[in-house]
């Protein structure tokens, strides 16, 4: 029998990095989970260390939607998974992958309560309400089995986050290689009978409207060629901007927000639904589902979404480009010409909708935004508006914190992304009160020299939130507040760093940020 070779901790990363193609992962080293980090550089794991374990999950993420690949997060027990919950939430929330392998609390200590350091009551059952699955395991054998069923929800599932904890003691273990199971999974698509009573539907449509959503990013072709044969104008949730091209005839762009055009939808004769919750914050009506006059057909990998928020004529469960491709297939030849019509009416419709003071600002990025561009957008007043006014050629390059609504992930998000795509300018649009939250990372794109440019709205606090003070007529309590000297703080962290005032000042600083490379820094002072 072969002596055994490695520990558990190099076992796993290297099973990761061969069968699983793993070659970045996130996360901070300690005590508790340096067998993990014991194999990264032997297997050519590269390891991104953020400020905080925070930071590690929004990178993950924001790499994740670059590459269409579970982003890998290596990290310890308690604070070290109590810290990551809120990006882990977030990737759940918005249906992206992300693996989260951790060290946890000795097997003698697990659910002992005798106080070990890091111990949490049960870590495994903490984070597994925003987990596909999260499971201890204290049995190595399990491991190869677990692992391969994670990847193949990431691949043939809806992608959603999973957790694998490890105690301290089996990752210390000793082990031979670990050999992958392979039970690969295929992506599901619709019976043929399904097919055919969707296509009775879509033949039939005088108005057809597509609303296509998360699940389109790697359907683009798909979704172009059935826009495109059916005459449908597109519209696209925040997770699927970009998947059609802004400066295609047929794409609405992201302005399903609008009443106007959610009046539009309702009126259709026939709406094709792909891949999207039509949640509220898709549609920012305050709860109310679309009532929709005409007949229904829905796409979606996930069989429990396909009657949520509504019921459909026909739901095809399935993969989005699979599905979407053998529509298009039997599409019949109609007379219909409108679509670029209806599109463009919703676009200027959204264009004339929009806060005036942002408008040049918007427009000034806009300009000076390059072709090839990554954009990070935070939660903040600005940033709402960029979700429609501001161009996306192509799929995973828009990232923001659309479901959860997270503030402090524009920054992180924009560090994995640029990870992800080195050679690509990222811009991120934050605002002061956001960007405190995960300020620490600058440091961390300092260090890895990140193509970024971060516009800073700087309002001096909560701007929304002061406005929903006094929309309730409520006095305002903790929304002024300050980082007091932004552009200092960024230097302070070895960005470039300058300020201006006017919209021609953010244009003409814009354009030499994107010409300079590295960590670029643009206070935009509103107040």
């Amino acid at each position: 029998m072969t002596s055994p070779q490695l520990r558990v901790g190099e076992a796993i990363v290297e099973l990761l990095a061969h069968e699983y193609d793993v070659d970045v992962v996130f996360g901070i080293p300690g005590v508790h989970n340096i067998e993990l980090y014991r194999g990264l550089h032997r297997f050519g794991v590269r390891a991104i260390s953020p400020r905080h374990e925070q930071g590690a999950g929004f990178m993950a993420d924001g790499w994740s939607i670059i590459t269409g690949r579970p982003g890998v997060c290596v990290l310890i027990s308690g604070p070290g998974i109590t810290n990551v919950m809120t990006p882990i939430a977030q990737a759940y929330h918005d249906s992206r992958p992300m693996f989260i392998l951790a060290s946890t609390t000795p097997t003698n200590a697990l659910g002992k309560s005798y106080g070990p350091l890091h111990d949490l009551p049960d870590q495994a059952t903490l984070v597994r309400s925003i987990c596909a699955f999260s499971e201890t395991v204290t049995d190595i054998t399990q491991l190869p089995a677990l692992i391969e069923r994670a990847w193949n929800i990431f691949t043939s599932d809806r992608p959603r986050p999973v957790h694998i904890a490890i105690p301290m003691d089996v990752l210390e273990q000793t082990c031979e290689s670990f050999t992958r199971v392979d039970t690969s999974a295929k992506r599901p698509s619709p019976a043929t009978t399904e097919i055919t009573q969707a296509l009775e539907i879509l033949n039939s449509a005088q108005s057809p409207v597509i609303i296509a959503g998360g699940g389109v990013v790697d359907a683009s072709a798909q979704l172009i060629a059935l826009a495109e044969t059916l005459d449908a104008p597109v519209l696209l949730t925040g997770n699927a901007k970009g998947a059609m091209s802004s400066n295609h005839e047929l794409c609405a762009g992201n302005c399903l927000v609008f009443g106007r055009v959610q009046r539009d939808v309702e009126a259709s004769d026939v709406v094709l639904v792909v891949g999207t919750e039509l949640s509220d914050t898709d549609l920012y009506n305050k709860g109310r589902a679309l009532n929709f006059s005409g007949k229904i057909v829905r796409i979606d990998i996930d069989p429990q979404q396909i009657t949520r928020r509504t019921t459909p004529n026909v739901g095809l469960i399935g993969d989005a480009a699979l599905t979407m491709q053998a529509l298009t297939i039997g599409i019949e030849s109609h007379g219909r010409q409108d679509g670029a019509t209806r599109a463009q009416t919703w676009r200027e419709h959204a264009r004339n909708k929009t806060n005036q003071s942002f408008v040049p600002w918007l427009t000034a990025i806009e300009n000076e935004l390059p072709t090839d561009a990554i954009v990070a957008l935070d939660s903040t007043q600005i940033g709402y508006s960029a979700h429609w006014w501001l161009p996306a050629t192509r799929s995973r390059s828009w990232l923001a914190p659309y479901g959860f609504g997270t503030l402090g992930c524009a920054l992180p998000m924009a560090i994995g992304a640029s990870i992800a795509a080195p050679h690509r300018p990222v811009l991120i649009i934050a605002g002061d009160g956001g960007w405190l939250f995960t300020v620490a990372e600058m440091a961390a794109a300092q260090d890895m020299k990140c193509n970024i440019v971060l516009v800073l709205w700087d309002n001096s606090g909560y701007e929304q939130i002061r406005e929903s003070f006094d929309d309730v007529k409520a006095p305002q309590l903790g929304v002024n507040v300050s980082s007091h000297d932004p552009s200092a703080i960024a230097r302070g962290f070895g960005w470039t760093a300058t300020e201006v005032k006017t919209p021609q000042q953010l244009s003409d600083a814009l354009r030499t940020a994107f010409s300079c490379g590295g960590p670029q820094f643009i206070r935009v002072v509103v107040k």
